[in-house]
């Protein structure tokens, strides 16, 4: 009986984490630089704040080491932030969310992010899930 309760636990931990952590990884038809500055204004007009910009390639040269281009850019819509929060401030983990923007050693382009998992706070997140998702594509898609 125990090894049975066992299997199901780790069953279903290791079910959550693969649906928290699914990645998406888009190739672009952009440049880096033209990339990162269409996701910057594509976010924009969705009605979406860009929170931070961490610029990879500048942190990594103060240290000695050398790569091509690599940015994440945060952001988040403050009213959905609000309503989150409010109802789960746990869920302060998931956000802002993050788009990984970097040029592969062989130039291409290439934009990651993980898909929203607001559901794993609740049923009533499950919308917000889909919400999200739809508008990190059509973000995406506009490098494409």
């Amino acid at each position: 009986m125990k090894k049975l309760i066992l299997t199901v636990v780790v069953a279903v931990c290791t079910m959550n984490f693969t649906i928290a952590q699914e990645r998406v990884d888009v190739a672009s038809s952009k440049n880096f630089k033209q990339a990162v500055e269409t996701l910057n204004k594509t976010i924009k007009s969705k009605g979406m704040m860009i929170v931070a910009t961490v610029d990879h390639q500048n942190m990594l040269k103060m240290v000695g080491a050398s790569i091509k281009g690599a940015t994440t850019i945060e952001f988040g819509k403050p009213d959905m932030g609000k309503m989150l929060f409010t109802m789960k401030p746990e869920a302060g983990l998931e956000m802002p969310a993050r788009f990984y923007v970097f040029e592969r050693s062989d130039g291409k382009t290439v934009v990651s992010y993980y898909k929203s998992n607001y559901a794993k706070y609740g049923a009533d997140f499950a919308k917000m899930d889909e919400m999200m998702n739809m508008s990190y594509s059509e973000i995406t898609n506009s490098v494409k």
